[in-house]
Parts: structure tokens; C-alpha cells; sequence
């Protein structure tokens, strides 16, 4: 068959375009999808970084990294008196242990709900592990803005921190994380006093092993758990007798009876034993301790002191009968009680005892 002979598909509708045309609509395309991008990307920030949850974990990464400068440096993290006393919270706690050697180990964080609660304020649940202990806690921020009008800026609306009293009884001074604190450096308390208590800034959430060891004295360790930013928190180390303390104590009150017993009279002065014969006494008595009461140091209002302990004195003495004229030897345990009002322990490490009357 003569003639040209043309292929039966349809031309591409592009290729009626120009190329100028084509040109402005690949651009176009490209920059369509670059939108899409730009929107995606800010959508995943505003759910991440610069979301509420976001700005909450970058607090908690910071102590998990033992990072206190930065956690601290975070909007609203670190309080002012001003605004402790604005959360019911004392004004004046010390920051000794806003210290990056005391912080446990923070492990498995995870946002569980972040609820906005439309007064420009979020509430942010979270979970994490302290040291191995599960913690949870709450954190209240506010919205202070936004970069370029899209990324979300935050502050905490209360301190993320807590306020723990700690009160250590019988002692001056707990350890944590290695280190020993006294509250007298804290707070304005009496030069006597058998108990002291200070308050503390300390982060949450977190757990603190708190407790006492010195000469004399020692505590059964106790758990601080800051659970609750923003609230107070209050725990007790209690100091008892160690061993060496009751040990010393028993010396020097077998001493202290011993002098009693080296006294040659019936009733020795200021000692808690004695006896009333009505013969006649021959020669010298003697006494000698065949019991020495056994030491129970307990804590009283104001300082050590040991309640009524029981002993047994042997007292040797010749008497005459005023009936008869009968010369006798007498043999015989006398039991007596005697407790300690005071035992304090003087600043050299030496004990004073009080015997009381």
C-alpha cells in the first residue's frame, strides 16, 4: 500500500507541552513535595522534640546522663524561693544534693500520656527505673511560644524538683551516694540537739539510699523516693547503739561499780547498793560485784540513757549480836538495780555517764 504509514497510539499529553512548560511543572512538582516534606518534618518535631512529652523526656535524658548543669539550665527546672513558697514548699532547702554522684541510675524512661488540659499547660505522665526501682511521676509545662510561629517552646509550670526533709534520730550527719552530710550545716538548729532536720532540693523522679555509720552509732539504710515534682517528702534515719558503744559503756559503768565496791562501809556513797545491819560491826565490810547488770542503751528525749538493769553485790562483814554477844560471820548477795540517766558521748570520742539517782 503507497503512502506514510503513522503509528496509532496517542501521543503523551506532555508531549504537546513546550519545554518551557514541562520545566515549570517538574519544578512545581519538586516543590510541592518539598512542602510535603517541610510539613511532615514539623509534624514529627511538634510530636517530638518540641512537643510537651518531648521537652519533659530531654529533662529526664538529662539525668539520665548525670548532667545536672543541664538539667537545671531547663525553663523552670530550678526554683526560686519565690516560687517554693508559691507550691506550699519551703522557701530556704539546701542544694547539697543536687549533685550528679548522688543520682541513681535512670533506666527504661518512657512518655505514658501527655494531656493537654486547655489553659496552655500539659500534664506528662511517665515511667522510668531508678536504680532498678520502678518510679513514675507527673510534670506540669506550659507553652511559652514557638520558633518561626511552628516549633513549640516550653517551661516547666512547677519545679520538676522535690523537697525531701530528711530527719536523722540520735545522730548529727546521713550519708547518701558516698557521702556524709550534717543538717546542722542546713539549718538553724539547737547545739544540743539529739535529733536534727534539714530540707533538701532533690530530682525526681529518682531514688536515694539514705544512712548513718559512725563510732557509736548506725542506721539501717532507708529509701528517699521523689516520686512527686513539686511536693514534699519526708523520711527518718534512725541511729541505734552499735556494739562498740554498749560495749564501752558497760567499762566504764563496771568501773564505776567496782569503785563502788572498794568503799569499806555497809551503805557506799553515791553507789546503788548498801545495806542497814543493826549488830554491831566488827572490822571492815567488803563488797564485791558478782553480777555486773547487763547494758541496754536506749534512746531518750534528750540524749542516750540506759532504764533500771539489774546486779548482784556480795558483801562480806563480821557482826556482834546486840542480844546475845554472838560474833558471826555474814555472807551475802545483795541485789541492787541501777540505771543511767545520761551516757553522752564527748567530742574526743570518750563517754561521760550519769548514774541515776
Amino acid at each position: 500500500m503507497g503512502g506514510d504509514e503513522t503509528d496509532g497510539s496517542p501521543a503523551h499529553p506532555l508531549a504537546a507541552l513546550s519545554p518551557r512548560t514541562r520545566v515549570a511543572l517538574l519544578w512545581s512538582g519538586i516543590a510541592v513535595l518539598l512542602l510535603l516534606a517541610f510539613f511532615a518534618a514539623v509534624g514529627a518535631l511538634q510530636r517530638g522534640p518540641y512537643s510537651a512529652g518531648g521537652f519533659v523526656s530531654a529533662y529526664l535524658d538529662s539525668l539520665a546522663d548525670h548532667d545536672v548543669n543541664a538539667a537545671l539550665s531547663m525553663p523552670g527546672a530550678d526554683p526560686t524561693a519565690p516560687s517554693l513558697r508559691a507550691q506550699g514548699l519551703p522557701s530556704a532547702p539546701s542544694r547539697e544534693l543536687l549533685r550528679s554522684d548522688v543520682l541513681p541510675s535512670l533506666t527504661g524512661i518512657r512518655i505514658v500520656s501527655d494531656d493537654d488540659l486547655g489553659t496552655g499547660e500539659h500534664l506528662v505522665a511517665v515511667q522510668a527505673k531508678a536504680d532498678g526501682h520502678p518510679v513514675a511521676a507527673r510534670f506540669s509545662v506550659r507553652q511559652t511560644g514557638a520558633v518561626l510561629g511552628l516549633l513549640p517552646t516550653w517551661r516547666f509550670a512547677a519545679t520538676p524538683l522535690t523537697v525531701a526533709r530528711i530527719t536523722v534520730e540520735h545522730a548529727d550527719t546521713f550519708t547518701v551516694g558516698g557521702h556524709t552530710l550534717e543538717p546542722r550545716a542546713a539549718a538553724d538548729l539547737p547545739p544540743d540537739a539529739f535529733s536534727v532536720a534539714a530540707d533538701y532540693l532533690v530530682f525526681a523522679p529518682a531514688v536515694y539510699s539514705l544512712g548513718h555509720s559512725d563510732q557509736y552509732t548506725e542506721a539501717k539504710p532507708v529509701t528517699l523516693t521523689a516520686r512527686m515534682p513539686g511536693r514534699q517528702v519526708e523520711v527518718s534515719v534512725v541511729a541505734q547503739p552499735n556494739a562498740a558503744f554498749v560495749e564501752k559503756t558497760e567499762k566504764q559503768l563496771d568501773a564505776y561499780l567496782d569503785g563502788c565496791a572498794e568503799q569499806h562501809v555497809l551503805q557506799p556513797t553515791g553507789c546503788p547498793f548498801g545495806v542497814v545491819i543493826d549488830d554491831r560491826v566488827e572490822g571492815v565490810p567488803t563488797w564485791k560485784i558478782v553480777k555486773y547488770p547487763p547494758v541496754t542503751i536506749t534512746a531518750g528525749e534528750r540524749g542516750w540513757m540506759m532504764p533500771d538493769s539489774q546486779g548482784i553485790a556480795h558483801l562480806s562483814v563480821t557482826v556482834q549480836s546486840l542480844f546475845d554477844g554472838t560474833v558471826t560471820k555474814r555472807e551475802s548477795d545483795e541485789p541492787f538495780a541501777v540505771s543511767l540517766s545520761t551516757i553522752t558521748i564527748r567530742d574526743d570520742g570518750g563517754l561521760d555517764i550519769t548514774v541515776a539517782d
